[in-house]
């Protein structure tokens, strides 16, 4: 098969900001690696990769909720299925098929939302459109179709995952070294934690890509659904979490962040 080449117009735009006036910073950056290419079991290709970097600039042990708890490089995005399939499908012919769709498209990656679904990253235009056919929703329709195929396993554990929390996570020892403590970041003064996020989606469907954190402040609290048995409805309680684990004192409060784009095909 002939090997894709992708031209990229843009390599990173990093916004250079003072990333250290805060005692957490989360910096954003976009690297490279090679890989075999999807398409191309016997080719490399050039792939990028978006890393998120937790530092802790104060002389305190903190811990915190993540921007972006998923794991294995993967990212999420929303999308609303609007084709029923009635035959089996080809995934690789379709993840084929989405290259170039958000050509010439500007769109922004919004990471972060509020902290129980925080975990799917959401495209937006520039004016924050956000409907069934906009060019977002298109994009990320297609960006699901290359990510389904790259990562068939992981992505359909995850795709109906409820990310909800309940109360019982949300204690010290569950946090710590429970089921939850990948969602949270543990730094030490000085330290630094990165998370990875293969793009490889992003360069397939091409387009350019802002990609920003939603807030600058990280919330003391996730939202939970526990169920309400009396009344027979879900509910969403924040839920605080605990001032100190382990030897880890909870920080909320503002951190420094920055945006980074990337580009993908000619525009």
């Amino acid at each position: 098969m002939k090997a894709i080449v992708f031209f990229i117009t843009a390599f990173v735009l990093l916004q250079s900001l003072p990333l250290f006036s805060q005692c957490i910073s989360i910096e954003l950056s976009v690297t490279w690696k090679m890989e075999v290419d999807i398409f191309n079991k016997d080719s490399m290709v050039n792939t990028p990769v978006l890393n998120i970097t937790y530092r802790n600039n104060c002389e305190v042990n903190y811990y915190f909720f993540k921007v972006s708890p998923m794991k294995d490089e993967q990212s999420m995005v929303t999308c609303i299925a609007l084709i029923q399939y009635m035959k089996p499908i080809n995934y690789y012919e379709r993840a084929k098929a989405m290259q170039g769709c958000g050509a010439n498209q500007s769109l922004n990656v919004i990471i972060g939302l509020e902290p129980i679904r925080n975990m799917v990253w959401l495209l937006t235009t520039d004016t924050t459109e956000y409907y069934e056919d906009s060019p977002a929703m298109n994009v990320s329709c297609c960006l699901n179709s290359v990510y389904e195929y790259y990562y068939p396993a992981y992505y359909k554990k995850n795709e109906n995952r409820n990310s909800d929390f309940v109360s019982a996570d949300m204690i010290s020892d569950s946090i710590m070294s429970g089921s939850v403590k990948d969602q949270f970041v543990f730094l030490k003064p000085n330290e630094k934690y990165v998370d990875s996020y293969n793009l490889i989606g992003y360069k397939i469907v091409e387009g350019c890509f802002t990609f920003s954190i939603y807030k600058d402040k990280i919330e003391n609290y996730v939202l939970t659904s526990d169920y309400d048995s009396v009344n027979n409805i879900f509910s969403n309680p924040k839920l605080v979490l605990p001032p100190v684990v382990g030897e880890y004192k909870l920080y909320s409060g503002p951190f420094n962040t920055n945006k980074v784009t990337v580009c993908f095909g000619e525009k």
